[in-house]
């Protein structure tokens, strides 16, 4: 199984990067539908290691957040865009979220990728598109902003490569910590003594 862990979107969400789609001939866009947030990059293991992923990161405790989508961008230099994409502001709860993943595994006997976190949502692959182009749907699109989303969970997904392209399956999903439930237990808990 290829395997991957990552914040899913709402469909509102979802909807909105929608509006991101074309202005750059030949580039293949993802569909909106596969639109997530990559935590970690497991890659291809067997099937029975998917209960030994599950139980790695079912240990993890982190509060629920905010993320902001904002502005667009590309992976590559100037001469060879390679990835098209839409920001994540980087915050410390996204970070120590990431980075729990990350350990998790890792504590688990997973090896991954060792490559620095940069928070987006891709949107396309550019092969062949001339870069005037790219540039003014950057230029164009420079303003995209979402207002900040909850992140009350995070995925375990696989990939399945089809000739329409790859199809995400949620295999597992973690709840993170309801804040004003927490501060209502907390409460409870100072009322009757405890």
């Amino acid at each position: 199984m290829r395997l991957f862990v990552a914040l899913s979107l709402p469909e509102d969400v979802k909807r909105r990067i929608e509006t991101l789609r074309g202005g750059i001939p030949d580039a293949r866009w993802i569909s909106s539908e596969n639109a997530h947030l990559t935590l970690s990059f497991i890659g291809e293991i067997p099937e029975a290691e998917i209960l030994d992923i599950g139980m790695a990161l079912s240990r993890i405790s982190h509060a629920a957040f905010d993320v902001t989508i904002e502005n667009v961008g590309v992976f590559g230099n100037s001469r060879r865009p390679r990835i098209l994409w839409a920001g994540i502001k980087s915050s410390p709860d996204l970070m120590s979220l990431q980075q729990k993943v990350v350990k998790n595994l890792a504590l688990a006997g997973f090896k991954l990728e060792d490559r620095r976190f940069k928070p987006h949502i891709t949107l396309a692959r550019i092969h062949m598109s001339p870069y005037e182009k790219v540039r003014q749907y950057l230029s164009d699109n420079a303003l995209f902003r979402i207002p900040p989303v909850q992140v009350d969970h995070f995925t375990l997904f696989s990939s399945h490569l089809a000739h329409t392209g790859a199809i995400y399956t949620e295999e597992m999903y973690f709840d993170l910590i309801n804040a004003s439930a927490t501060t209502e237990q907390s409460s409870l808990a100072s009322m009757s003594g405890e």
